[in-house]
């Protein structure tokens, strides 16, 4: 019995010593990992430091070898460049918002949503009545017929129409289903099977609705952020043109209650270009140059005239906008090839239920075949519109044209 108790108390123990020990080890593992964190972190922000250090050091020692001639062109050609950008920027955001919602696209495939005869050949509200007379739900002609008539009523209700794009056909299809199980609850004559066949009948449609009611749904959510998106880029934008047309002597009227961020700018772009700063950057040189008009005394300048070198060197801030939108640009037609693919999944789930219609003299593969083919031209014609009207390469080309160089 001692023995037994003995060997209990030492497997006890052993297992105790182990418990702790694997507690000790994994503590141990934690601290070392949390220890190598941490120094990686600090390694990581040393090198960023000697990095921002070394840039500072290849500035000033760069700055040293500039005499005050070329720093001061170096400033003048970046500001009058930095106008040109501005111009550029500012019209390219103003045409990607017009852009982002085309008409012409858009309602193109917002016809395919509609319960009315549209681009597939068929009327959805036609296919219900027809479906619910062929069915025959009710035994009774009279309620038949009252039911039909409940479904034409259902069918102009302004309720259902007031439903955006396909959720229309889908909820005219759960209301049609729902009268007719409603209805057969108080006729016990009904025959249920009749009423499962009239809504598979339907799901043969509706299959290719919420197909497009997902694509319409998605796209209407990436349009609405791509234009936030772009406002928000352009009250960025006013924030540092505002800070640096005013060091260079432009001072603006402010937007009128009425007027939309778009006037404002064009108006601002109109008003502020290449010649008005050349011209303010020629009224300072005036305040340097000597009475006789033959000497400017750069180097009073540069000291002096502490705005305009300020402006000089926060044009990163001006190139990181410029990033932005061509992040937005490349990504909006991303997600327009996307919704592109989604429309056709949709139609694709039309063509695999069988319910594309012959539409005169064009079989039901050839009504298939234009629609992928008009949806194609059109995309195109999208894209085409946006690439003619913004020039990414122009705006790159003109913002890399701008030395990002500090003048110390």
């Amino acid at each position: 019995m001692k023995k037994a108790i003995f060997f209990s108390v030492s497997i006890a123990s052993m297992l105790s010593f182990s418990t702790k020990a694997q507690i000790f080890s994994d503590s141990l593992l934690m601290n070392i990992q949390g220890n190598l964190s941490k120094l990686q972190n600090e390694n990581e922000n040393l090198k960023s430091r000697l990095e921002l250090q070394s840039q500072s050091l290849n500035d000033i020692s760069k700055n040293q070898s500039l005499t005050d001639r070329t720093k001061w062109e170096k400033i003048r050609t970046n500001l009058v460049k930095s106008a040109e950008v501005y111009k550029i920027l500012s019209d390219d955001i103003i045409d990607l918002k017009s852009q982002v919602i085309n008409q012409d696209y858009q309602g193109y495939i917002k016809k395919l949503s509609s319960v009315e005869k549209g681009p597939l050949g068929f009327s959805f509200e036609e296919v219900i009545m027809k479906t619910a007379q062929n069915k025959a739900i009710f035994s009774d002609k009279a309620k038949n017929e009252r039911f039909v008539n409940v479904l034409k009523s259902l069918k102009d209700s302004p309720i259902v129409g007031l439903i955006p794009y396909a959720s229309q056909a889908v909820n005219l299809s759960t209301a049609a289903v729902n009268v007719a199980y409603a209805a057969g609850v108080n006729d016990k004559k009904t025959n249920f099977d009749k009423i499962k066949e009239f809504e598979k009948e339907l799901q043969r449609y509706t299959g290719f609705y919420n197909a497009l009611d997902k694509a319409n749904a998605t796209n209407l959510n990436t349009s609405s952020q791509t234009v936030t998106q772009l406002e928000s880029l352009q009250l960025d934008l006013l924030e540092k043109f505002k800070k640096d047309a005013s060091k260079v002597g432009f001072n603006p009227r402010e937007i009128k209650g009425d007027e939309t961020l778009d006037d404002y700018f064009n108006y601002l772009m109109q008003e502020f270009n290449p010649d008005f700063v050349r011209k303010r950057l020629g009224d300072i040189e005036k305040k340097y140059t000597s009475k006789d008009g033959k000497m400017i005394n750069l180097g009073e300048l540069l000291q002096s005239e502490l705005d305009v070198r300020h402006v000089n060197n926060n044009l990163d801030y001006l190139q990181s906008l410029c990033n932005r939108f061509v992040g937005i640009h490349d990504a909006y037609f991303e997600l327009e090839t996307r919704y592109f693919e989604q429309v056709k999944v949709a139609i694709n789930v039309a063509k695999g239920n069988n319910i594309i219609e012959a539409v005169g003299e064009k079989s039901a593969q050839m009504v298939y075949d234009d629609l992928i083919k008009d949806l194609t031209t059109k995309k195109k014609k999208k894209d085409a519109a946006i690439r003619s009207s913004i020039n990414i390469k122009e705006l790159k080309d003109k913002i890399d044209s701008v030395d990002i160089y500090k003048i110390l």
